[in-house]
C-alpha cells in the first residue's frame, strides 16, 4: 500500500507545474528550502520566494552575485571561493563580500562628487577591479538610489564612494585615470558679508 500511494504521488507530482509543488508544501517545507537556496536553479528560487512572500513568511536575504557558469545563486555564508554547484571560481569582488573576520571593517572615503553619474561610473570601475565600492548620498537625494536621481548636480546634495581602508590606495589610482571630476566640481565659497 505504501509503495502504491508514493508511485502515485510522485506520478501527481511529475505532471503538477512547479509553482503548484510548491503551493502544496508545508510552511516549514518551504521555509528549510529557504535556507538553501543555493541548491536550487534561478528558477527554483524565483519560485520558492514568490510563495514565500504569497503566504507572508519571512523572506531569505538576496544573494551577493550569481555564478556566471550554471546561473545558481552565491550567498553569504556559502564556499569563499569557487560555486557550491558548479565548482567555477568566484570573482574577487564575491570573494571579498564572502570574506569573514571579526576584526571591523575600516574604510576611507575615496572619491566625492555632486554628480550621481560620476559616482556610478567610479563604483562601476572598482568593482571591475575587483574592489569592493559602497556608494553614500547625504543631502537632498540620500534616500533614493542613485539610479532613479534624473537630476545631473543637485546643489544639496553629496555623494561618495567608500572602500576598504585596505584597497584605498589602489581605488585613488583607479578613480585617478578616469575621466570624472576630481574636486574641480566643487562650488566656491561665498565671500564673507562684510567685504564689497
Amino acid at each position: 500500500m505504501f509503495a502504491r500511494d508514493t508511485v502515485i504521488r510522485y506520478l501527481l507530482a511529475v505532471t503538477m507545474d512547479s509553482e503548484q509543488i510548491w503551493r502544496e508544501k508545508a510552511d516549514e517545507e518551504l521555509i528549510e528550502a529557504g535556507e538553501r537556496l543555493s541548491e536550487f536553479t534561478p528558477e527554483g528560487e524565483r519560485i520558492i520566494r514568490s510563495e514565500l512572500r504569497r503566504r507572508g513568511l519571512p523572506e531569505p536575504a538576496a544573494p551577493l552575485d550569481y555564478c556566471w557558469k550554471c546561473g545558481r545563486g552565491i550567498y553569504a555564508g556559502g564556499s569563499a571561493d569557487a560555486c557550491e554547484n558548479c565548482g567555477e571560481p568566484l570573482s574577487e569582488a564575491v570573494r571579498a563580500r564572502q570574506a569573514k573576520t571579526d576584526e571591523p571593517l575600516i574604510t576611507e572615503v575615496v572619491y566625492r562628487s555632486r554628480f550621481a553619474h560620476e559616482i556610478e561610473l567610479v563604483t562601476g570601475h572598482l568593482e571591475d577591479a575587483g574592489i569592493v565600492a559602497e556608494r553614500r548620498t547625504s543631502g537632498l537625494g540620500a534616500g533614493l538610489p542613485l539610479r532613479y536621481l534624473e537630476i545631473a548636480a543637485l546643489d544639496l546634495s553629496e555623494y561618495t564612494v567608500v572602500v576598504a581602508a585596505s584597497d584605498a590606495t589602489r581605488a585613488r589610482e583607479i578613480i585617478e585615470g578616469l575621466p570624472v571630476s576630481h574636486g574641480d566640481d566643487e562650488t566656491p565659497p561665498d565671500p564673507p558679508l562684510d567685504e564689497p
